[in-house]
């Protein structure tokens, strides 16, 4: 299994004030970077979790455990030549690997 696709995770911080600067801070992301393995979630699959096919479901697999909570993540389509935005539908935390089950989104944070 090659871990080949660049992955970005990506946390949004919110703003806040801050009293001891007396400024507010902006809201900011964080984002972290990683390789995994990124397939198309199969048709078996797809169908137990949404009762039907989906398009636009991935799996990504990284080798390394991730265990800190993101807001999406963002992989890189080359067919398309551009990031797409997906967002968690199930996890499994193995002692040593991490499988997510992903699902794309439009910008405005709707399901496709």
């Amino acid at each position: 299994m090659r871990y080949d696709t660049e992955v970005t995770f990506v946390i949004e911080k919110d703003g806040y004030y801050d009293p001891e600067l007396g400024e507010h801070i902006e809201p900011s992301l964080d984002e972290k970077i990683k390789f995994a393995n990124v397939t198309d979630l199969g048709t078996d699959r797809s169908k137990a979790l949404f009762g039907d096919i989906k398009q636009g479901a991935k799996v990504i697999r990284l080798l390394r455990p991730y265990k800190r909570k993101w807001d999406y993540v963002l992989i890189f389509n080359k067919l398309r030549n551009q990031t797409d935005k997906f967002e968690i539908i199930t996890e499994r935390n193995l002692r040593l690997k991490n499988t997510f089950i992903v699902q794309e989104v439009e910008s405005g944070g709707q399901v496709i």
